[in-house]
């Protein structure tokens, strides 16, 4: 057997798995147009989502949408959409650009998503409104043979880390998987076509894009040419991608499939990897807002942003960061190119000759933070001043404050957010982020 045959052996559901799987889509699709009828409510229940296109790995969740008609209010449909999720076990409602249900049915994880009933793009209300047209297109073209060739793309993405067009992973969505070997034929003949990608790819299969977009990799929708399929996959993504594909082609092996997990470092090889390193280290912990990751993994990334932009601001190398999740925490990891600045910080002023260089000269004369000068260092004025803070901790003490993080984080950070400076940042707790920082091997290399 090559490699793909035993992959698929392992990741297409079993015979069984799609009995248990068609008799619970059955019985959902039934309760939900006995409710909608009990109700009087104009809709029509659809499965949606890769067990509708056949594309689906084992261990699935199902996706079902209920259409309802476009002239019904947004509070109507929202309203709708989360009383008919009431049928699932353990529901949870989620927020995208309006609610829906997560919960458990028959054994399988369920989403139950209201939806309007459009026939073309133009027509969409929302943005999942797009979604039976995905469905149509995907089923109306696929190929025998290429719903395994799909799953093997979708598998390949997730042991890559790539999998997912959620905010956490900015990656290869499923409907993305499936274009790409309807477009190439096959698993194999896209990570062939990666090779020759590069930032700023258009890709297209029926339609042309009808706008410039501005993302690493564009993928035109075939039923909405105003959409990037691909605009959520960021550029180290992209390069993932593409470096795996050349690896994998190179040497197949079911690693890149199913890569050990990441087994994180004990606190003494911890410490001695950072001894090792030799630069400084801070954990800065929030407490993590309950809100759905879509929501709080951009806030994560401003946040970062954030800190990033303040030690530049005040002249700390940042050689190394990241943030995380962790101990009910959310977490931001820094690795320092030295410990601490001296004291002394220059500050360079206008040239010489400039008729507001007074006021510069009236400031720093009388400032008690002046160490030395102003005097003239080429031909501008400088002054040699006392720092805030000598240390990335202190100055985050300080500072941290005056960001802007994130409206869930701040209002976090402003209950507790603590400081782990030194050794004191490579707590238990923080173990498997540390080891991320450290350990730079692809999943597959593990």
């Amino acid at each position: 057997m090559t490699v793909e045959e035993r992959v698929l052996a392992r990741i297409r559901p079993s015979p069984d798995e799609e009995a248990r799987l068609e008799k619970v889509v059955r019985e959902l699709l039934e309760r939900l147009r006995a409710t909608l009828k009990s109700n009087g409510w104009d809709a029509k229940p659809f499965l949606a989502g890769s067990v509708a296109k056949g594309t689906h790995l084992t261990g699935t969740e199902i996706d079902v949408f209920v259409a309802f008609p476009p002239d019904l209010p947004r509070a109507d449909l929202e309203d709708r959409g989360l009383a008919l999720g009431k049928m699932l076990e353990k529901g949870t409602h989620l927020y995208a650009e309006h609610p829906y249900t997560r919960g458990w049915y028959g054994g399988f994880e369920v989403e139950i998503v209201p939806c309007y009933r459009i026939t073309d793009a133009a027509q969409r209300m929302s943005a999942v409104d797009r979604t039976p047209l995905h469905v149509d297109y995907v089923l109306g073209r696929v190929k025998d043979g290429q719903t395994n060739e799909i799953r093997l793309l979708k598998a390949w993405a997730e042991g890559i880390g790539v999998y997912g067009a959620e905010a956490k992973i900015l990656g290869f969505s499923g409907y993305l998987c499936e274009l790409l070997v309807l477009k190439y034929g096959s698993f194999r003949g896209v990570l062939e076509a990666s090779l020759s990608w590069r930032p700023g790819i258009v890709l297209e299969l029926d339609r042309a894009p009808a706008r410039t977009f501005p993302e690493p990799l564009t993928v035109v929708d075939p039923v909405d040419p105003n959409r990037n399929v691909a605009s959520a996959v960021s550029v180290e993504q992209l390069a993932t991608f593409v470096h795996a594909a050349r690896e994998y082609l190179m040497n197949s092996s079911e690693r890149f499939f199913f890569p050990r997990p990441l087994k994180p470092l004990s606190i003494p090889k911890l410490r001695a990897a950072a001894k090792r390193r030799g630069g400084g280290l801070l954990a800065i912990a929030i407490p993590a807002p309950s809100v759905t990751e879509d929501v709080l993994y951009p806030q994560l990334r401003k946040a970062h942003r954030a800190f990033l932009d303040l030690f530049h601001r005040n002249e700390f190398e940042v050689f190394d960061s990241r943030f995380d999740l962790a101990v009910k925490d959310a977490i931001f990891l820094f690795e320092f190119a030295v410990e601490s600045l001296p004291r002394v910080s220059r500050h360079a002023g206008p040239p010489v000759w400039v008729k507001n260089a007074k006021e510069f000269l009236d400031k720093w004369r009388r400032s008690p933070k002046t160490i030395a000068g102003p005097f003239v260092q080429g031909e501008r004025w400088a002054v040699d001043v006392a720092r805030e803070a000598t240390t990335a901790s202190a100055l985050t003490k300080a500072k941290w404050r005056d960001l802007s993080i994130g409206k869930d984080l701040e209002k976090a950070a402003r209950r507790s957010l603590r400081i782990y400076p030194g050794a004191g940042a490579l707590r238990a707790g923080y173990a498997e982020a540390w080891t991320r920082l450290f350990d730079k091997r692809f999943p597959w290399e593990r």
